[in-house]
């Protein structure tokens, strides 16, 4: 394998509120702390050598209570970090080739993540599929739920009927979802697949749900609630 020598241009601040940026970043920051909170570090530059010009965008998040509390989530968390600013950045999405994010739980463990503007975009994409979907599970609409899986799964209305009631008749009506991430996974018998993280808000509790997708296809393979 090649070694890439890399020249690493940093501009790292310490606070979130004093960056020489545009709008768009400082919005795009903010919409990660909206959604976070705690404390961040920022850095911006790129990575130059053999061919390669990779410009970036680094978010590193500590003192976020909802990270601290979902440790089994982080992957997808982080995912959705990066997310939460790339689909901010509004015009200017196509100045940065990946997003990096580094997370800071209070237990000292620290882990770091890249995603490129090409995974982003995909994302981004399926974003109005996932929606649909979301709705089509929050008024009950089981028919049209059932038609966003392929005729090769077969799953009838009644058994996501019977699912979705049963659900609500013990937690109350969902009132919204919230995307809350993604991972990239390879799975035995759909291939290559996106798992897309939601919490789903019932009367009485918040609960998770999977929603996933044949990456190639973006057609909807399963919905879970681990």
């Amino acid at each position: 394998m090649t070694k890439i020598l890399s020249v690493l241009i940093l501009i790292i601040l310490f606070s979130c509120n004093k960056v020489t940026e545009t709008e768009n970043e400082i919005n795009s920051v903010q919409a990660v702390l909206n959604f976070y909170n705690g404390e961040c570090l920022k850095s911006k530059g790129f990575e130059k050598g053999l061919g390669v010009d990779n410009q970036y965008y680094e978010i590193e998040i500590s003192k976020s209570e909802l990270l601290n509390l979902s440790t089994d989530k982080l992957k997808s968390h982080s995912a959705n970090i990066a997310y939460l600013f790339y689909s901010n950045l509004k015009s200017e999405k196509s100045n940065y080739d990946e997003i990096k994010v580094k997370r800071n739980l209070s237990n000292g463990e620290s882990q770091s993540f890249k995603y490129s503007d090409k995974e982003l975009n995909e994302i981004e994409k399926l974003q109005p599929k996932i929606n649909e979907i979301n709705e089509y599970i929050k008024t009950n609409n089981y028919e049209k739920l059932a038609t966003q899986f392929p005729d090769s799964i077969k799953v009838e209305q009644k058994t996501i009927s019977e699912l979705l009631t049963s659900l609500q008749s013990k937690y109350g009506k969902i009132g919204k979802t919230q995307f809350q991430g993604f991972q990239f996974e390879d799975s035995n018998n759909f291939g290559k697949i996106i798992i897309t993280r939601e919490a789903l808000v019932f009367e009485k509790i918040t609960a998770s749900m999977n929603l996933i997708f044949n990456r190639e296809t973006k057609k909807l393979i399963s919905v879970e609630f681990p």
